[in-house]
């Protein structure tokens, strides 16, 4: 039976995977970040974004999808399954050839050119490595995911940091995650196939093929906004500034979007559960999404103020003096970090409450406004217009999802007012971080001022004793 606690569960095991990998991830990057100095780093960083925004056109919208109908325990979910499978094989050679033709046009005689090739092919596989764990997920099933998550990262920083060790050949670079997206391909392929007993082959049936289509043009609309507005602003500094800049704006995009994994994790649970309890058990779905509200917000107050105060520290000592200009970037850009995972919850609750034009229309707005405002201020004003406009765009995105939310489920006056303390809290200890990291070893400035916040809010009972309770049941309950 489904329930909060199993939703916890789920979340929480899947988070711990996406901790490990996002902290080994970090950790290689930086790494990378080191070795090949802003210029390479800003070449590597472009060719991995401007694949990764046409990757879109090889899903619109078929995962999310495929995840809501057997969450929903359709009928006939195996064969739904492969005609899904046939129209993304159809759709991904289709977006194959469109990125090659950009690339040699858009790229013609760049360095970037030959990593794009290469970086198509891994946006391929990870493409169909995403809709077989899709169909996993809608089986309430994130423990394969969460191992094939570790072992694609344990494999990019093992060969990548020999690679670095040796060479700083980019297309070496790159090739390492070709080698990790093949494995998690392979991986996800057999245990959809062995395990969940769905056979990945070839379906045409032309109802069915309609309706998929009627069910996915909302997502697949909103894919393609969100993936514009998320990587154009990449594109666009390697065109209007070069190589350098992008490798500034990609070290304080890498730091702020690294903390992904929460809401992801998170998300990758409430979906399905979304979509169940929406159409069975409207308190149960109330009940999930203001813990889920809270939480998050709660989660990303003390690190947006942290490393607001801590970035010169950051940037200078992690990744040296010749990432100096990534430090206001960093700032501006984490500084919406709050509204950004808040953000998966409710486009997320949207989606599965069949309100998937509303999410659209609201990426599109957001979208429309983000590719204006970086034509404007990135020409003016550098590295940091960039990171002043996805800063808007997150905070807008946020308030259309969330007027369009509270028409489904209400949101707590009391997580109003527990938030606003969470927000008094992490003023005071960003405070206190800027006094004390002039006075002790600034990474110890850390645990000070996350204790300090945690104390805060138990005294304020903005938390209690019950949560932990609640996610201590929900990890450990055999």
């Amino acid at each position: 039976m489904l329930n909060s606690q199993k939703v916890t569960a789920n979340s929480s095991f899947f988070l711990f995977a996406l901790v490990l990998q996002k902290i080994l991830s970090f950790v290689y990057f930086t790494i990378l970040a080191r070795t090949l100095g802003p210029g390479l780093t800003g070449r590597y960083f472009l060719a991995i974004s401007f694949a990764t925004m046409f990757s879109v056109l090889m899903d619109l919208g078929l995962s999310p999808v495929l995840t809501r109908e057997v969450a929903r325990d359709s009928q006939d979910t195996k064969i739904f399954f492969r005609q899904v499978f046939s129209l993304k094989l159809f759709f991904t050679l289709f977006s194959i050839i469109i990125l090659l033709l950009l690339n040699f046009f858009v790229f013609n005689n760049d360095p970037v050119q030959p990593l794009v090739y290469l970086a198509t092919l891994i946006v391929a596989l990870d493409s169909f490595t995403l809709l077989f764990y899709a169909f996993i997920r809608g089986q309430q099933n994130l423990k394969f995911e969460a191992i094939g998550t570790i072992i694609f990262q344990l494999i990019v920083m093992l060969f990548g940091l020999v690679v670095l060790a040796f060479s700083q050949s980019l297309f070496l670079v790159v090739g390492v995650l070709f080698l990790a997206s093949l494995f998690n391909f392979i991986f996800s392929g057999l245990i959809l196939n062995f395990k969940f007993q769905a056979k990945i082959s070839l379906l045409w049936q032309k109802d069915l093929v309609y309706k998929i289509f009627l069910l996915t043009w909302p997502f697949a609309m909103s894919a393609i906004f969100a993936k514009v507005y998320a990587y154009i602003d990449t594109f666009l500094l390697k065109m209007f500034l070069g190589d350098i800049e992008v490798g500034f704006y990609s070290v304080a995009y890498k730091i702020t979007f690294a903390w992904q994994f929460i809401p992801l994790g998170i998300v990758a649970a409430l979906y399905p559960a979304f979509a169940h309890f929406f159409k069975n058990n409207p308190s149960e779905l109330a009940k999930i999404f203001n813990k889920s509200f809270l939480y998050l917000g709660l989660l990303a107050l003390p690190i947006l103020s942290g490393i607001i105060v801590l970035s010169p520290e950051i940037i200078l000592q992690v990744y040296r003096s010749d990432f100096f200009g990534a430090i206001l970037p960093l700032q501006i850009l984490i500084a919406s970090l709050a509204f950004l995972f808040i953000n998966f919850v409710l486009s997320n609750l949207l989606n599965a409450a069949n309100c998937q034009k509303i999410n659209t229309r609201n990426l599109g707005l957001t979208m429309i406004f983000n590719v204006v405002l970086n034509l404007i201020l990135i020409p003016a004003l550098g590295v940091w217009g960039a990171a002043l406009t996805s800063s808007l765009s997150t905070l807008i995105l946020f308030t259309l999802n969330l007027y369009a939310s509270s028409k489904i489920v209400k949101l707590s006056k009391e997580n109003i007012r527990n938030l606003f303390l969470g927000f008094l809290a992490s003023c005071l200890m960003a405070l206190l971080v800027l006094y004390l990291k002039v006075i002790i070893w600034w990474p110890l400035t850390i645990l000070v001022g996350a204790l300090f916040y945690v104390i805060f809010l138990f005294v304020f009972r903005v938390i209690s004793t019950k949560d932990f309770i609640f996610w201590k049941t929900a990890i450990f309950k055999k």
